[in-house]
């Protein structure tokens, strides 16, 4: 079966499709003739929408449009097309080559770029890299809502536990006022009862006097109602300022573990820049080296035409052929340490824009949308508070007229007969004081209702809190469970791939309880545990291409394509063919390796080799 592979458009190529057999492909040409963005387009027939969106610099920069396509047998089985929108975003029309395309590119696509061997290359914890294809993805998705929830439920509860703290005082004062209002009642019906024909029948002072009374208790029920209604504001205020220091104490949270949270993206900010402006003096060396390159090859080629040309060209120095041959190889082996460079400090400015970016979302999660809960809250204090200030003056008002009208009656009150005015006034102090009890009963009982109502369900809450409680328990358990299956698994699987690789370099290479790479190297009888950083170079692209190669066996055995790029470039040639062995044996569709090749040998343009089984 032949894979076409078709670009459009991606990095450097223009347009260009590419012919794959089964087995080990060689894509050959020399160094910036389009190996890097035929890679790229191999990447982007996987990415993830959310990822293509920032990967502008994959297109031609002079294109705002492109495509990867793959056709077997002349059928269309993946097209994948790319817009460049405002903003200078990306978008992408077409489903991934593999549904699960990140997954596919972690563990097939052997370049400098890839997380998994930049994070193995770097000694990085592989937790997150590994388990996030398992079980354990969805198991930490859950504890994290159940946190999340349980620390809301355990808010609620205890603005539950002080609502019920309020319903047993406004209970207790309840039970008082209703006594004092029967006891009220008892008095009242020991005195005579007044009616309207009674009231007509008093003098004209006594009926101002009737009145008078009547209205100094409305003004003092009048500023009793008052004071009732600023205590319930206190109230609502008090229980405001609870949800206010809720959300803060969240905030507090997130502070707490970003000290200094703009400060910190100010950092990583200037991290980038700084990351920026030394790729720009990479690329600078890297091109002054491709110029010499360039100029000791052309030297060679005249060289090789003129017959016998023993003299450099430019200062007339002694200068063979084998003097060139040697500065090339110089030459090569540092463009190669510059493209590594390049690629290091691409990967930190990549991972560095990541980090920014899920702290701008986490801030504005937490920080923003609480702040502005707050801010709502903040004004139904300032309204509560102003109404409070408005029923104080209303108080002041109210008794300002009480002590004019109280003044206006013991005057009225010596004109009269002084039991007669006794008993008026008694009566009209007792009527208004029933009158003032209902109303506090009642206020009290809306108020008990209102509470009522919300803590209702108290015992839902704590059931559901306590289950939440047990359930994450449960849930953490088992999350450690399938981390380690997840471990046993790879480890199992890096056996496997080391053993058919017939390495003899390490005595085991495994991942720790803690997602750690270990390795552990034999001497002289001795075992000894060696971190990933402490090896060569070649030792972890080595390792990093076994557990590669583990996590495609784990995950997808079937996927038809592995990549490797750059990643081999300053690898010996008997791991290099082990890999490839492996990668054969393991009767993987289709090998694509890139090479680069000197401008001699090559047209100029990308070529490919096939091998067949065997290098």
């Amino acid at each position: 079966m032949t894979l076409r592979v078709i670009l459009e458009n991606i990095g450097g190529i223009n347009r260009l499709g590419l012919d794959f057999k089964k087995g080990k492909n060689l894509i050959k040409a020399p160094n910036a003739t389009g190996k890097s963005s035929f890679v790229k387009g191999i990447e982007l027939l996987n990415m993830p929408r959310e990822e293509i969106e920032r990967r502008r610099y994959y297109l031609n920069l002079f294109a705002t449009n492109g495509l990867v396509k793959i056709e077997q047998d002349g059928k269309m089985i993946c097209e994948r097309r790319f817009n460049v929108q405002s903003g200078n975003k990306m978008s992408v029309n077409g489903a991934p080559f593999h549904p699960e395309g990140h997954k596919a590119n972690l563990f097939t696509l052997g370049t400098p770029d890839n997380e998994l061997i930049a994070a193995i290359t770097t000694g990085k914890k592989l937790e997150t890299l590994l388990t996030q294809y398992s079980d354990v993805t969805y198991y930490s998705f859950l504890i994290t809502n159940l946190k999340n929830r349980i620390n809301t439920l355990k808010k609620d509860l205890r603005i539950y536990l002080m609502y019920e703290s309020d319903i047993q005082e406004m209970e207790q004062e309840q039970e008082k006022l209703g006594k004092e209002l029967e006891d009220t009642r008892m008095e009242r019906e020991t005195l005579p009862q007044m009616n309207l024909e009674e009231i007509q029948s008093y003098s004209e002072i006594e009926t101002t006097f009737h009145r008078l009374s009547q209205e100094v208790m409305s003004l003092k029920n009048q500023a009793e109602a008052a004071i009732d209604i600023i205590k319930l504001d206190k109230a609502r205020i008090r229980d405001t300022l609870n949800q206010i220091n809720s959300m803060e104490e969240e905030i507090k949270n997130f502070m707490v573990e970003h000290p200094s949270v703009d400060q910190e993206i100010i950092q990583i900010s200037n991290e980038i820049k700084e990351n920026r402006k030394f790729l720009d003096e990479v690329r600078g060396e890297k091109i002054e080296t491709e110029k010499a390159i360039k100029e000791v090859r052309n030297w060679i080629s005249l060289s090789q035409k003129l017959k016998g040309l023993s003299k450099c060209i430019v200062c007339g120095r002694p200068y063979t052929e084998k003097h060139a041959k040697i500065r090339e190889d110089k030459l090569l082996v540092e463009d190669s340490h510059h493209s590594k460079r390049v690629r290091e400090i691409e990967f930190q400015i990549d991972d560095a824009e990541r980090r920014k970016e899920d702290l701008e979302v986490l801030i504005h999660k937490i920080k923003n949308d609480n702040q502005i809960k707050i801010n709502k809250a903040k004004q139904e204090l300032r309204r509560l508070q102003k109404e409070i200030n408005e029923k104080e003056k209303e108080i002041n008002s109210t008794e300002q007229k009480f002590i004019q009208k109280e003044s206006e009656l013991k005057i009225l009150e010596k004109t009269i007969d002084q039991g007669r005015a006794d008993s008026i006034k008694l009566i009209t102090q007792l009527d208004a004081k029933i009158q003032r009890l209902m109303g506090k009963i009642e206020q009290l009982e809306k108020q008990i209702s209102e509470k009522s109502k919300r803590i209702d369900q108290i015992d839902l809450v704590q059931s559901e809190y306590d289950f939440y409680g047990a359930l994450q328990t449960h849930l953490e358990e088992r999350e450690k469970i399938v981390k380690l299956g997840v471990i046993a698994n790879f480890n199992k699987q890096i056996k496997k791939v080391y053993q058919l690789m017939s390495y003899q370099d390490f005595e085991d290479i495994r991942i720790d309880p803690n997602f750690n790479l270990i390795v552990k190297r034999s001497h002289k009888g001795k075992s000894l545990d060696q971190p990933i950083q402490s090896l060569s170079d070649s030792e972890r692209i080595t390792i990093s291409l076994i557990v590669m190669l583990a996590g495609r066996e784990e995950y997808i055995p079937g996927y038809p394509l592995f990549v490797l790029d750059k990643v081999t470039l300053d690898y010996d040639p008997t791991r290099f063919n082990m890999i490839l062995d492996y990668l054969t044996q393991r009767e993987v569709p289709y090998i694509l390796v890139t090479i680069a090749q000197s401008v001699e040998e090559g047209s100029g343009q990308l070529e490919v080799e096939y091998l067949g089984a065997k290098m």
